[in-house]
Formats: C-alpha cells, sequence, structure tokens
C-alpha cells in the first residue's frame, strides 16, 4: 500500500491524535476539580473552572484543526503532499497549548482545594 488508495488516512490520524490529546487534559483538569469537595463554595468555582475549561478546550482544539488542516482536506493531491513531520508538529501544538493551559488550571484548582482544606496557613 503506498497510500495513493487513501490520500487523507495520514491527516485524520494526525487530527484524531491532537483530539486525544486534549480530551487528556480535559480529563486531567475534571479529576483535579473532584478533589475539591462539591458542596462549599470553591468546589462549585472548581466544577465551573473546569467545564469552562473543556469548553475552551475543545473550541482550541476546532479552531487549530480547521486553521491548520482544512487547506489540505480540500485536495487528494495537497493532502498527501503534507509530510509527516509537519503532521506530527501541528498534533504537538495543538496538544501543548491544551496541556499548558491545563497545567496552569491544575494550579488554580490546588489553591482553591488547599484554602479549602485549611484556609490560609500561618506562615513562619
Amino acid at each position: 500500500m503506498d497510500g495513493s488508495e487513501y490520500p487523507f488516512a495520514r491527516l485524520y490520524a494526525s487530527v484524531l491524535a491532537a483530539l486525544f490529546i486534549t480530551l487528556a487534559a480535559v480529563w486531567r483538569v475534571q479529576r483535579a476539580a473532584q478533589g475539591v469537595a462539591p458542596d462549599s463554595s470553591q468546589g462549585r468555582t472548581a466544577r465551573r473552572l473546569a467545564w469552562a475549561y473543556a469548553a475552551g478546550a475543545l473550541v482550541w482544539w476546532g479552531y487549530a484543526a480547521y486553521t491548520g488542516y482544512g487547506r489540505f482536506l480540500t485536495d487528494a493531491a495537497l493532502a498527501q503532499l503534507m509530510s509527516t513531520d509537519t503532521l506530527v508538529s501541528l498534533t504537538l501544538f495543538i496538544g501543548a497549548i491544551a496541556w499548558g493551559a491545563a497545567l496552569m488550571l491544575q494550579l488554580v484548582l490546588k489553591l482553591l482545594r488547599n484554602e479549602q482544606q485549611g484556609g490560609s496557613r500561618s506562615r513562619r
């Protein structure tokens, strides 16, 4: 198989890999939000932040997939000319932005959890 029968296969695999990486970041944020007790005001804030992040991450994936891959979906010849390195780089770029935002939000969720557990502790 030389790839001429399925010209979009590598492109679709790259888009799905970017989606998988983005969904893994969303899952990680949702798990971090579960660490805050749900009946407190911090818990409500944590859940809202986690769902807002989920929506934002999926919008980011859609935007990046449309702008990054969109021009190659119009023509099979363009899809075949796209190198594997470009596909991998685009996938990693989309995932890196999603994971960077996830890690920053996890720090905020950790602060909410610490505030809920003991408030601000005295510094010595």
